[in-house]
């Protein structure tokens, strides 16, 4: 009963509110995300933004099973640069497990988003997270990190050699503009630690010409 009584008295800041207390609530159960310099650890992507009434930003992260990849990946995800409700380290962050097949979504929006809010189920699952930013415009950038302290370290299944690192993750995102349903995707840096030649050198257009070029290469994956 008490909480519809503030909902009708706060009329003009109950949407601040609410969020506001949902995010408090859930914050002794978040960990602060790890403080590391290990690339092996970390994904980044350069520019994020949120502006209220124009813009907000969204990722989605993705596990697709691959061969080399546990059935779990726990990622610590926070956004930087931006002020966030609660503005500490509990409201810039999010951390969870993503498992074999699932996709997580996370939305970086303003605090009063009309649409994008706790009090909509449409984002509420376990597996959608919301970062919420005081309502004016903010720029900043993201980073992930590996929940996982020894990234490098398989795990041995079926003797197949497994990985609970970031580089058995999909990452996708975009700077979304509501007024006009466009915007531009987000660049996401990381596996820069185990990149390998993927085919044989000698076969390719590139070879002789070595000592100009980096090589063909892919990721471990």
């Amino acid at each position: 009963m008490k909480s519809r009584f503030l909902k009708k008295i706060v009329v003009p800041n109950c949407r601040i509110l609410i969020a506001w207390l949902f995010l408090a609530g859930t914050a002794l159960a978040q960990s602060t995300v790890p403080t590391t310099d290990d690339k092996a650890r970390i994904v980044l992507s350069p520019y994020a933004q949120t502006v209220p009434n124009d813009s907000y930003t969204f990722i989605s992260i993705n596990h697709p099973s691959l061969d080399t990849a546990l059935t779990q990946v726990g990622v610590a995800f926070e956004v930087l640069g931006m002020t966030t409700v609660p503005d500490n380290s509990a409201g810039r962050a999010t951390i969870f497990t993503v498992d074999a097949g699932e996709t997580h979504r996370i939305f970086v929006v303003n605090v009063s988003n009309s649409t994008i809010n706790s009090s909509n189920s449409s984002f509420t699952d376990s597996r959608t997270h919301l970062i919420l930013t005081a309502d004016s415009a903010q720029f900043g950038n993201i980073r992930a990190v590996s929940v996982n302290e020894s990234p490098l370290n398989p795990t041995t299944v079926n003797t197949i050699n497994k990985y609970n690192n970031l580089s058995q993750l999909s990452f996708w995102g975009v700077v979304f503009i509501e007024s006009s349903g466009t915007g531009f995707a987000m660049e996401f840096i990381g596996d820069a630690h185990d990149s390998t030649i993927g085919r044989n050198f000698g076969d390719s257009q590139l070879d002789g010409v070595s000592g100009n070029s980096s090589g063909v290469a892919r990721g471990i994956n």
